[in-house]
């Protein structure tokens, strides 16, 4: 038998990056005369290289100065190949990436098929390297490293809310590797955007004026009630398209949002609640859409609406079926967007244009309904409620800046001590009818 020489041990060299590598050394079976083993670590920070190399070195130490099983060196710790088909490749990411979305159970059709469309989006991207350019996830799952999802994100030319975007799938599909015993480690675990860097990098929500808003429906013609509709309630494109005649209380000046267009899976795959399947016709159905629940839980909700509003709204409901939609193309079918956006949204844009007036976005009419509320001083609370935020934190980070009130008090504040006189807490009623000091 041959001499023992113990266990696996660490060594650790400097590179030409100025990084440190960790590298792992044995030999097999833990006998003077076994083969010299290594197994190195580098792709990642000197910390995360030193950390990783003393995880497998346990590995090797457990399994007896054996490479430890399911482990191909270079790559890492993948599944172990079944025996029936001992000469079948590691998985790709595209692979693992495809089974990864199809087992995520709270996904609607729409969603799954976006999902599966960035997935093959990330396998073909090109992104320089130090080498020329390459594709960082066109390769097998254990070859894609930490600098390969960093070169990735600073490299593709993409905005950094799309890379983001992108970056929480990636993170969910490693994740999904990691338990499934393909990785022992996610590379994406380090390397997500900052959120407030997402935030700055955004273009500033766009407002209209009131005086901008009817320029713009007056030149919509037919379609301008839409736009006044939509800046009046605050419902996106997908709730406005999908009321009935029976989701507009005129009695109560209300409307209902209890569904909304949602896009098809693949080969057609839809997701529709019980009840609305019972109600639904042939005059109900849209392209490549279906009708669903709303966005969120709190956007199924009740909207009150002005007299204006509900003018507008009493002048399209008028003798028509319960069942009917509220909004619809001039042959009486549903509003699909981008028919609504070649056929109006466009042409209504170049006429602002000429009228010296910015583009905008149809979701930008929820925009301007939000900033004329706050103007108006409705509370944020109510106007969350109003969106179908399912947090208020939601409605603040969106359209806390717009609140006048606090610009207003710093100002007197500094006024009042600037000509003399006192700085004192304002006072505030309280719901008991009395008053306190705020």
């Amino acid at each position: 038998m041959g001499e023992l020489v113990g266990m696996a041990w660490i060594e650790c060299k400097a590179r030409a990056d100025g990084g440190t590598s960790a590298i792992v050394r044995w030999r097999l079976g833990g006998l003077r005369t076994g083969s010299k083993q290594t197994e190195t670590f580098g792709a990642g920070s000197d910390d995360q290289n030193l950390a990783r190399a003393e995880g497998f070195k346990r590995m090797v130490d457990a399994a007896g100065q054996e490479w430890p099983g399911g482990w191909v060196k270079g790559e890492g710790l993948v599944r172990a190949r079944s025996t029936d088909d001992p000469m079948k490749p590691p998985p790709t990411l595209a692979e693992i990436g495809a089974e990864y979305v199809r087992q995520v159970v709270d996904l609607s059709p729409g969603q799954r098929k976006r999902y599966l469309a960035q997935v093959r989006t990330l396998a073909t991207i090109e992104v320089p390297g130090a080498a020329g350019p390459y594709r960082p996830f066109d390769r097998t799952l254990a070859q894609v490293k930490e600098a390969d999802v960093k070169a990735w994100l600073i490299g593709w030319d993409r905005s950094l809310k799309t890379k983001a975007n992108y970056h929480g799938l990636l993170y969910g599909v490693f994740g999904y590797a990691v338990e499934q015993g393909y990785l022992t480690a996610n590379p994406c675990a380090r390397t997500a955007p900052k959120r407030n860097r997402i935030k700055q990098s955004q273009a500033d929500l766009r407002f209209l004026t009131e005086a901008e808003f009817a320029i713009a429906a007056g030149l919509a013609g037919a379609e301008g009630d839409l736009l006044r509709v939509a800046v009046g309630t605050g419902l996106r494109f997908g709730e406005l398209t999908a009321l009935w005649v029976s989701d507009v209380d005129l009695a109560h000046r209300s409307l209902r949002v209890n569904k909304a267009w949602k896009r098809d899976g693949d080969n057609d795959e839809q997701e529709r609640p019980a009840w609305l399947r019972k109600t639904l016709s042939a005059k109900h159905t849209m392209r490549g859409h279906h009708l669903g629940k709303p966005k969120t839980s709190k956007s199924r909700r009740t909207v009150t609406v002005s007299d204006e509003i509900a003018a507008v709204l009493g002048h399209h409901i008028h003798g028509r079926a319960p069942d009917d939609f509220v909004f619809t193309t001039p042959t009486g079918r549903p509003l699909h967007s981008a028919d609504f956006y070649e056929r109006i949204w466009y042409p209504l844009m170049a006429k602002l244009r000429r009228d010296g007036i910015a583009p905008f976005r149809f979701h930008d009419l929820r925009h301007t309904h939000v900033a004329w509320l706050v103007a108006g001083g409705a509370p944020l609370p109510h106007i969350q409620a109003r969106l179908g935020h399912e947090s208020i934190t939601t409605t603040i980070d969106t359209y806390g800046h717009l609140l006048p009130v606090g610009d207003e008090l710093i100002s007197e504040i500094i006024d009042t001590a600037l000509r003399g006189g006192v700085i004192r807490p304002a006072m505030r009623l309280i719901s008991g009818g009395g008053a306190t000091q705020s």
